[in-house]
Order: C-alpha cells, then structure tokens, then sequence
C-alpha cells in the first residue's frame, strides 16, 4: 500500500513518517477477483468484482482470487441445437450428443426424415405395401395409408377343388369328390379324388364279334 501513502520528514528530528495520498491512483489489492483497484484513505481499495461469464452452458464460472477466472467444466443436460441429436449433455466443456433421434414411425406409407431445426419429419408416399389381408393384391399408400387393392382371383381351374380364400393364408383349395371328365373316351366312372380328376375301369370294347378288330380312341372310345 505504499504507492498510496506520501513520505514526511520532520526536519526537526529527521524521522520519516507517511500519510495517506494519492487519492484515486490505481493500484492492485492482491486480489485477481477485483478490477479497477484504487487508493483510498491510504490503502489500496478494491474496485468492482470481475466478471467471469464465458456464456457455456458447459462450464461452472467462478474466479480464484489467486488466478482469476477459472471455469470447470460440468456434466449437466443440455441443447446441441440440432433437433435429430438426443441425451445431449455437456463433457469436457462442450455439449455433445449421446445420439441420433429415432425417426421411424413404423408406416410404411410415410417416408421418415430429420431435420436439424425442424426435427422428424413423416411425408407420405405411394409405395407399395401390404394391407395384411392375404387375399387382396397391389396394396398402394396413399396419403399415407395403406389401401387395399382388388381381391385375388384364386380359380386353379382344377374342378376337383373348391377354391376359397383366407386372409392369413391367401388361396386355398381342397380337394373334393365331384363327379369328373378325364378327357379320355376309354375310362369309366371318372371322379376327383386327391384334387386330380380319377377313373375306375377301362372301357369294354369287346362285342364278341369275330368280324371286327375292337380298340378304343381316347377321343372318340369303341
């Protein structure tokens, strides 16, 4: 505190004694926490505090009357500013995030996107899909929703099934035991058995004629 005090000497005795002075000079108070240090009364006051504001979330601001401003760095939640980021949170003084949003809303007939500001994003599309009836075909999105396309035709041309549909499974046939044509003059008693059409005997083409050769045509029989 010297710097604001003034030497006096009685010269009378010779002896040295100091008074207050230097009012307003600027000094240092040994404090890195104040500035604007000043003289006053003869010792050096401190002036105003030190502002230590470094504006990061991710930093804990304090000062060391030692050192001056120090800032540590915390753990605490915090905003990257990217919408599509999530658990952001503050490390080694800066924020980060833990990763990145999930966007899938499991619609098949919306195509998910991210924005950085505006965060997901769902547009629907025209793509094909599947209504979960097995028995209509060409399922298209529209506005984002499935919609159903025309039934399945599940006619196998086979006469010895009887066609159907099940919305699990889709076409089914079952064999059953109409009555059938083979296509062949030759056989008799044709029926379906197994989904395939079945005969029991050959056509008899015997006359007991001597005079004829007997055969048979399969389009035209005896």
């Amino acid at each position: 505190d010297t710097l604001c005090l003034k030497a006096v000497c009685d010269p009378d005795t010779g002896d040295c004694s100091f008074e207050p002075d230097h009012e307003e000079y600027s000094c240092e108070d040994g404090d890195a926490c104040t500035i604007g240090d000043a003289c006053a009364a003869g010792t050096c006051a401190p002036g105003t505090e030190l502002a230590c504001l470094d504006n990061n979330p991710c930093t804990d601001d304090a000062c060391d009357p030692a050192t001056g401003c120090v800032f540590h760095a915390n753990t605490i939640p915090c905003n990257d500013g990217n919408a599509c980021t999530m658990g952001d949170h503050c490390a080694d003084g800066a924020c980060v995030a833990q990763g990145v949003e999930p966007c899938d809303d499991n619609n098949p007939c919306t195509t998910d996107t991210c924005d950085p500001l505006e965060g997901c994003t769902h547009t629907p599309n025209s793509a094909p899909c599947s209504d979960g009836d097995a028995c209509t075909i060409g399922d298209t999105c529209v506005a984002g929703e499935c919609v159903s396309g025309p039934l399945q035709n599940c006619d196998d041309l086979n006469l010895c099934t009887d066609d159907a549909c099940d919305p699990q499974e889709g076409c089914l046939h079952a064999a059953n035991e109409e009555g059938c044509d083979d296509g062949n003059m030759c056989t008799t008693g044709d029926h379906c058995a197994g989904g395939a059409c079945v005969f029991d005997d050959a056509l008899n083409c015997q006359d007991d004629d001597p005079c004829t050769d007997n055969s048979c045509s399969v389009e035209l029989g005896c």
